[in-house]
């Protein structure tokens, strides 16, 4: 894996905002895609995941009752500051001066997502903003709705730092980067990838956290 390609890329709406793709041959849990995007700096440089917050926040201000952020693949410096955003007593806002939680769910043995009972109220009858900081095929996010579903919350909005696909179940994921940032980016399910079928090495597995090379 050569990251001396990688391509770096500003935000069309925020010039703070900049991520890195670098070209290969890369294995999700999920799929395989042609790019690792890489948003670390965005979720762990206080400054940067600041201005990500301030642009997220921007989507929900005026129209979303928010309660609840569930904060999902490490983003919960994001979602502290989106959270303070959203409430700031200074502006005009829906969720002015209001208390936001911002929680993290949990996995169990069975990998399967859950909250325990100190956070379902946080959960149940809240109008819940899911925040992810990648998505590539839709389906760990899926599975999230369906579990704050499960505890009776209210998915109100969805942002994430990139995103592959425009929405779920007809929810707009408002995203602060797309493939349309990244020019030939693709994702291919495993059985269709051309790479593999040329016989070109997997670079590394890939998520959200990160990258292992192989």
């Amino acid at each position: 894996m050569n990251t001396r390609n990688a391509i770096e890329i500003i935000s069309r709406t925020n010039p703070q905002l900049k991520i890195s793709a670098i070209p290969g041959h890369f294995v999700t849990s999920h799929s395989h895609i042609n790019f690792y995007i890489d948003i670390t700096k965005i979720k762990h440089r206080h400054m940067m995941a600041l201005a990500a917050a301030e642009t997220m926040a921007s989507q929900y201000k005026q129209s979303t009752v928010v309660d609840t952020i569930v904060c999902m693949d490490g983003s919960e410096v994001i979602g502290s500051f989106l959270a303070k955003d959203l409430s700031d007593a200074t502006i005009l806002s829906m969720n002015r001066s209001k208390n936001i939680n911002v929680i993290a769910p949990e996995f169990n043995a069975n990998n399967q997502m859950i909250f325990r009972e100190n956070l379902m109220p946080m959960v149940e009858g809240k109008s819940i903003i899911l925040l992810i900081a990648s998505i590539t095929t839709g389906k760990t996010i899926k599975r999230s709705i369906e579990c704050i579903n499960y505890y009776n919350g209210k998915v109100a909005g969805i942002s994430a730092i990139f995103s592959a696909i425009p929405e779920i179940e007809g929810i707009k994921i408002n995203a602060l980067f797309t493939p349309e940032d990244i020019p030939h980016y693709t994702t291919y399910s495993m059985r269709d990838c051309p790479k593999c079928k040329e016989g070109v090495k997997i670079d590394a597995l890939v998520n959200s956290f990160g990258y292992s090379q192989i």
